[in-house]
């Protein structure tokens, strides 16, 4: 006899009704609003508006494609579209967006998000992927030079470049410009809704506690992606603890462990499966930090598990608990191997040579040097000249006898630039 298992409905263990994880949902979702609201306004009136403003763009947006949807497959429109839960992929589409991105992008980001995130797949609880995420993905590639962390041309007010900009331009191991209590705290640029790092870890207990969320799920990501952190900054010597605490406090990894790592409908139905699907996403988040031009990774990874869905539960869902053993080993390993593969790449990258200075500046090498993935390995530049227009020769590098051209500059190197007038 063949026994085929098929996915159940996300609240098939839950007393609570989908209506009412929703609702429970939301009330978490719409708490993140309000700080962020309320944080916009301190930076100015026009921010605090212009959060709410956004939020209505994507409600309109969002429920127009819906009731359309509905109305040429000739379902009750009232009735359908209380039961798609539209809202929630409004919010978190908005929540993830920088304040500086014009309405018109999240119109069209919003309808793109609800039309091939969800309704092409067939409404809710059909979908592959997180609709909100694909929303932001196609406005990432579309109309990345318009997602601004500030409003128009307003710049000195909340500065340019936001945190986890600026750690990307060092693959995440330079030095960060926001404190670890700031980060926590949210006192810094990032999208409306990411930044308030320990907000969400508090309502993420709460959501765990009310089993609105699986607890796997944000636990074996963040922690997985904490442990990768903790080895990066070993093997970089820099403070493991804090380098670790900052890489989970900044950017979007605790919103997405909570808000959008734990949608029952585009993750794994076996409690196997959602440990597996939250380590591999760590994986891909960390991965995608060091070793990418994306300023996070948080987004990708997510959308690369959520494909991977149906293959998961396809060889986690058995009928039986048997071989626990099998799995807690297979856990470890994943984890390990996380660790193993991204810790030891984390350097590769770094591969500069004396070469990179030849017929260069002085001030484009005091650029370099002043930069944070630079200052992070402890790398000393010293200049004899104060013009910053002459060229340096490979005869003015004095820190090694004798500097060869291909040499790469390691940890720890001082270098003596003595650049004639």
């Amino acid at each position: 006899m063949k026994i085929v298992f098929k996915r159940t409905t996300p609240t098939y263990r839950n007393k609570l009704s989908t209506k009412d994880v929703m609702f429970e949902f939301t009330v978490a979702l719409f708490v993140i609003l309000l700080l962020s609201i309320i944080y916009n306004f301190t930076l100015g009136v026009e921010y605090g508006l212009k959060v709410i403003s956004m939020l209505g763009v994507s409600l309109i947006s969002i429920y127009s494609c819906e009731a359309l949807f509905f109305y040429f497959r000739k379902l009750e429109i009232k009735k359908s579209l209380l039961n798609s839960f539209g809202y929630v992929t409004a919010v978190l589409f908005v929540l993830i967006l920088p304040i500086g991105t014009p309405h018109y992008v999240v119109a069209f980001g919003s309808m793109f998000s609800i039309i091939f995130g969800k309704l092409v797949f067939g409404g809710f609880g059909q979908n592959v992927f997180n609709p909100a995420l694909v929303g932001r993905a196609f406005v990432m590639m579309s109309y990345a030079s318009k997602l601004q962390s500030h409003i128009g041309n307003n710049v000195d007010a909340v500065g340019s470049a936001t945190p986890t900009t600026l750690l990307s331009s060092s693959n995440w191991i330079g030095a960060s410009s926001v404190s670890l209590l700031d980060a926590y705290l949210g006192f810094y640029k990032g999208s409306i809704g990411e930044t308030f790092a320990l907000a969400i870890i508090i309502i993420g207990v709460v959501l765990v506690i009310r089993r609105i969320i699986d607890w796997r799920l944000p636990l074996f990501y963040v922690g997985t992606c904490f442990l990768i952190a903790l080895f990066v900054a070993i093997f970089q010597e820099l403070p493991p603890i804090q380098f670790a605490l900052l890489q989970i406090g900044i950017g979007g990894l605790l919103f997405g462990a909570v808000f959008m790592l734990t949608d029952p409908v585009t993750s794994p139905t076996s409690q196997y499966g959602k440990v597996v699907f939250a380590i591999g996403a760590a994986f891909f988040t960390m991965l995608f930090r060091y070793k990418s031009n994306m300023p996070e990774g948080v987004l990708y990874s997510i959308l690369i598990m959520n494909m991977l869905t149906p293959m998961i539960d396809k060889y986690t869902i058995y009928p039986t608990s048997k071989n626990k053993r099998n799995k807690y080993i297979s856990i470890v390993a994943f984890i390990l191997l996380s660790i193993l593969v991204i810790v030891p790449i984390t350097n590769i990258s770094f591969g500069i040579t004396y070469n990179k200075f030849k017929n260069s500046t002085v001030s484009e090498v005091k650029e370099w040097c002043d930069s944070t993935s630079v200052k992070s390995r402890r790398i000393e530049c010293k200049f004899n000249s104060n013009n910053k227009e002459n060229k340096i020769k490979d005869s003015d590098i004095i820190s090694k006898d004798p500097v060869k051209p291909s040499t790469i500059i390691k940890r720890n190197t001082k270098l003596n630039f003595e650049v004639k007038n």
